[in-house]
């Protein structure tokens, strides 16, 4: 489980001054009284500090530089299609990416996006444009940022084998570094906690677009069939073990799991290495117990400790 150490130095009240007085002076949007399950795509999850949100790399790479110097937690957040942050109150401040999304620029076979431009969106826009190499992540939902912070993949592709530099913040300032500087491992990359990822440059290769679109179809039709399209789901809450022959969703189903529920959380009926919510009563507390349950069943039948696909954020 992810924590995010107490960084502050001063109290709370003297932080909510500096954190306001930040946002004003960097023209960024700053919100108090949000909640995690307003900002992720479990909808559950306690309350947050503040929510920061830069409208461009720029202003990004300088809000997080000045928190630093100034001994301010924060962590950055994009669509929160991969979070599951617990039921506390979290002291620290967020930073949403959501708004780095202007319209990516292709240059032959380049293409440069930040990282708050929507995935599925941008599989669409080098489809158009006759490029290959990422559509096989067109179902995969959430942000640039998120698919690179996590190396998301599927069909046979990942993001991280297609990128050519990624903007990282660096000292106040936006920094490219080269792809292959990066270690794009399964379902986890080198990047490490307190690095902001601004967008990246991908090198796709030339393709006929009818024929992208057509794989494209059918991994959506694919995806349609096995997965619960619409639920309020973080997608594949655990990674495939490397010591199994079979993968996760079929270790859990075999072992007669699904549909078992928690309170509000339910291991999907449709793939059972998916966990969905319902309703208003629904909590992070009952995902994680899920969650935890099927961890401890697969430890005792098969031996394999599971690991988190879906990042779990704490309050503590």
């Amino acid at each position: 489980m992810i924590e995010v150490e107490e960084q502050n130095t001063t109290d709370s009240a003297s932080r909510d001054v500096a954190v306001n007085e930040l946002a004003s002076h960097l023209g960024v949007r700053a919100e108090r009284g949000r909640r995690f399950a307003e900002l992720t795509s479990l909808r559950v999850g306690g309350a947050i500090d503040w929510v920061l949100s830069p409208l461009d790399e720029t202003a990004a790479a300088s809000l997080v530089h000045e928190l630093d110097q100034r001994e301010i937690a924060w962590r950055a957040l994009g669509s929160g299609s991969n979070v599951l942050a617990d039921d506390g109150e979290h002291h620290y401040v967020i930073v949403s990416l959501k708004e780095l999304k202007d319209q990516p620029v292709f240059s032959g076979n380049l293409v440069s996006v930040s990282a708050g431009y929507s995935l599925p969106r941008l599989c669409i826009d080098a489809a158009r444009q006759g490029l290959s190499g990422i559509e096989g992540l067109n179902g995969i939902p959430g942000t640039v940022g998120g698919a690179l912070w996590m190396n998301a993949g599927a069909y046979g592709q990942e993001i991280g084998t297609v990128v050519e530099t990624v903007r990282v913040a660096r000292d106040g300032r936006v920094c490219e570094i080269p792809g292959h500087e990066v270690k794009w491992n399964y379902r986890h990359t080198s990047f490490k906690e307190g690095e902001l990822l601004l967008g990246a440059t991908l090198s796709l290769h030339p393709d006929d677009s009818e024929q992208i679109r057509a794989r494209m179809e059918k991994a959506k039709n694919q995806r349609m069939a096995t997965q619960p399209h619409g639920a309020r789901s973080a997608g594949c809450f655990f990674k495939n073990a490397p010591a199994s022959p079979i993968g996760t969703g079929k270790m859990i189903d075999d072992l007669g799991l699904k549909g078992t529920r928690r309170g509000g959380a339910t291991v999907s009926p449709k793939h059972a290495n998916f966990i969905v919510t319902e309703g208003e009563e629904a909590k992070a507390a009952d995902a994680l117990a899920l969650a935890e349950e099927i961890r401890e069943r697969v430890k005792r039948e098969h031996g394999i400790d599971l690991e988190y696909e879906v990042e779990l954020w704490s309050s503590k």
